[in-house]
């Protein structure tokens, strides 16, 4: 008889489920497939950042399945403090935030989560105002040019010395130029995520272009000086 308890996912492991499978479970029961998520390599890199730091507040700007959620609070839990808010402005997609909510709940990590169902444009100016200073903002929020560097230029404001902005899609034209900006411009150093350089694109030439401009595909984090 063929072994497949390897195969055995418990349903407290979601973000296990994900990666196994490339599916999430709706709260009616039924499975999507997942097309568009964090990769595994980001998701452990993401992780593994969370429980060397052990930070007190994390804030994340874009949610859409809660891959990166998951990444976030099972380390968090691990650690035995800290919190999450995740900020979903992806208002005109209620599937995202059903599903993502949703494998929270699975995983038994709702008590360490906010949800904050917003645009990060108006969000991250109300953590402003109250005072939070998060010690991680991880940003996959929407990838155009002005909303990019508003989030980072907002995220900026909320951070002290020490704290770090991650970068998802950092291949993305548009976030590599912010990174650029905040580590040319205001006092910013990258720190080594041990993620590989990852430079492929649409077509060769798109990836030379990666290449020379220093795009790397893969998460990219910087820590505030």
């Amino acid at each position: 008889m063929r072994d497949t308890t390897h195969r055995f996912i418990p349903a407290t492991d979601p973000l296990r489920e994900v990666f196994e499978n490339g599916r999430v479970q709706h709260p009616d029961g039924h499975y999507l497939d997942v097309k568009a998520n964090i990769s595994k390599t980001n998701s452990d890199t993401l992780g593994r950042f969370v429980r060397e730091r052990r930070p007190a507040l994390v804030v994340e700007i874009g949610m859409a399945y809660g891959i990166s959620t998951l990444s976030i609070l099972e380390a968090l839990r691990e650690n035995g403090h800290g919190r999450l808010i995740s900020i979903d402005p992806y208002i005109g997609w209620p599937t995202g935030r059903l599903v993502a909510l949703h494998q929270i709940r699975r995983a038994g990590l709702s008590h360490l989560h906010e949800h904050l169902y917003e645009p990060s444009f108006s969000a991250l100016p109300g953590l402003l105002g109250k005072g939070l200073r998060p010690d991680l903002i991880y940003i996959d929020g929407c990838h155009d040019f002005d909303y990019v560097f508003v989030d980072a230029f907002l995220s900026d404001k909320l951070l002290d010395v020490g704290g770090t902005i991650a970068f998802n899609d950092a291949g993305w034209f548009p976030v590599c130029g912010v990174i650029r900006f905040l580590t040319k411009y205001r006092k910013y150093r990258e720190l080594p995520a041990g993620l590989p350089k990852v430079y492929r694109s649409r077509n060769i030439i798109f990836s030379l272009i990666k290449r020379l401009a220093g795009c790397s595909s893969s998460d990219r984090y910087l820590e505030k000086k």
